[in-house]
């Protein structure tokens, strides 16, 4: 059948981040051969309107498999609009708009950050008791970076470019370096009251997309992945997440809700910034984000 590339050094290919999407072509049904199903979720994340069949080369059996595509993007979008929240950015219309401001470019340095992030290991946020406003007396808001250093997952120049992107929102942030992304170690360094300042507030990974997809709940604050963050911000338009809210009751099947359905591209060579192949990030070089 005809199938149209993901391309991943230049052949078609299918993993748990990357799945070609197929809402071009007249098939209605994959197959899949794999002993598992953790690659095939990538396709069925990607073509939620396709019927997903995987065949176990080793117990011969064909089965149908399922993913509940309208529950994952309500978490993500429900994550998405927390963020959207904390800093302060008003709901989303049906149609992502640009998100436009007037705030100046943080001017504290790393160090700073780091230290006041730290700092909440040692101490519990004492709650305000005067009438001060929260611009008064609320600590800046902090968003975590995580690059990822098991393999080749994380990307210095995709750490850049969000590093730029916080960096001229005036949203400060601090970076951490992992090789495997646990909810105890976020909670040390994130806040116990999300947006309140202080700890790390929400977090962006730069590892793998499907730690957020499928585990992103599970943490005490938001982490989102690159593109997710991408889209808090109002850079990327995916009104598909936002027509998740509830499932039609006039017998409407979720698959024909959202065809289009959810990027699986970080390795691809057509996405966006967000991704490994986008532009200069195939080089993977720290860029300067400014002053």
């Amino acid at each position: 059948s005809r199938r149209r590339q993901a391309r991943k050094n230049g052949y078609a290919s299918t993993s748990d981040v990357t799945a070609p999407n197929e809402s071009t072509t007249r098939e209605r049904v994959m197959i899949f051969l794999a002993d598992g199903r953790f690659h095939l979720e990538a396709a069925m994340i990607s073509n939620p309107s396709l019927r997903a069949l995987r065949y176990d080369p080793y117990s011969k059996t064909l089965t149908e498999e399922r993913y509940e595509i309208v529950k994952m993007k309500k978490l993500r979008r429900d994550a998405i609009l927390s963020v959207r929240k904390i800093l302060g950015i008003g709901p989303p219309s049906r149609r992502m708009d640009i998100v436009s401001g007037t705030v100046n470019p943080t001017t504290e340095s790393s160090d700073d950050i780091a230290n006041s992030v730290l700092q909440q290991q040692q101490s519990s946020p004492v709650p305000s008791s005067g009438s001060q406003s929260p611009s008064d007396s609320s600590p800046p808001i902090t968003m975590g970076i995580i690059l990822g250093t098991l393999g080749r997952q994380g990307n210095p120049a995709i750490l850049s470019r969000i590093r730029s992107l916080l960096h001229s929102r005036g949203i400060r942030s601090i970076i951490v370096l992992l090789s495997e992304i646990f909810p105890k170690k976020l909670e040390m360094m994130s806040s116990a009251t999300p947006g309140s300042g202080g700890g790390v507030s929400a977090w962006v990974q730069i590892a793998c997309p499907r730690l957020s997809i499928d585990w992103g709940h599970y943490f005490c604050v938001s982490v989102l992945s690159p593109f997710e963050l991408y889209v808090a911000l109002g850079e990327v338009i995916d009104s598909s997440l936002w027509s998740a809210d509830e499932e039609k009751k006039d017998g409407t099947k979720p698959e024909d809700m959202h065809e289009d359905g959810y990027p699986m591209d970080f390795y691809t060579k057509t996405g966006g910034p967000w991704t490994n192949y986008y532009d200069s990030n195939k080089d993977r070089k720290v860029m300067s984000y400014g002053t």
